[in-house]
């Protein structure tokens, strides 16, 4: 109930103060795990997937940030997971592995911090997201965030063609050669033609 709530404030929020337009969130599957690989271009970028999608999301969140128990308490019930970064955070892992066994909808950015270039441009990706889906049997939809949030033009964010890992791991694919195909599937979302035609705007 209070992430439905919150949601709602978010996405008033952002219509207000932002042109953020959504294209192929008929790509995210309806029920079950999922795990959504995206680019990171801004603080914006966790809360403006979460209201592109209708189903609600779990998502990584600095350690620190729990430190505060009001505030920490908020985003546990907004779905987050702690994490400590720059170490190998085993806790985050299995709780990730776990949400997604669940059936729940996780949100990470393999890219492993912002990429503060403000171009449309991807750094190379970790392996942690590839890992997490072929450990869970998710499908990995790749989420690329074009444009800027102070820009007039606005943000785009585009959800590409699921990347159903159960299937390629059972094919000999390796969680290096996933994130491969991660990698192209989400340079071809940012440098690709914009569908117009099937766009919605928040």
């Amino acid at each position: 109930m209070f992430y439905k709530i919150m949601k709602i404030f978010v996405t008033l929020y952002y219509r207000v103060t932002h042109k953020i337009t959504v294209i192929g969130e008929e790509n995210v599957p309806k029920e079950g795990p999922v795990l959504l690989a995206s680019n990171h271009k801004s603080l914006h970028d966790p809360p403006v997937v979460g209201i592109s999608v209708k189903r609600e999301m779990s998502f990584f969140a600095k350690s620190e940030l729990f430190e505060n128990k009001i505030f920490g308490a908020a985003i546990r019930n907004l779905n987050a997971i702690p994490v400590n970064r720059g170490k190998g955070d085993r806790a985050a892992l299995k709780t990730s592995i776990e949400a997604l066994k669940e059936g729940r909808m996780l949100l990470m950015f393999p890219e492993g911090t912002r990429n503060k270039t403000g171009k449309n441009e991807l750094a190379p990706l970790q392996e942690g997201a590839s890992f997490i889906a072929m450990s869970a049997k998710a499908p990995i939809v790749p989420v690329a965030i074009r444009g800027s949030y102070k820009g007039k033009d606005g943000v785009t964010i585009i959800f590409g063609q699921p990347i159903y890992t159960k299937q390629l791991r059972e094919e000999g694919y390796k969680r290096k050669d996933i994130t491969k195909i991660l990698e192209n599937n989400l340079n071809n979302l940012l440098n690709g033609p914009l569908h117009l035609d099937k766009t919605d705007n928040l």
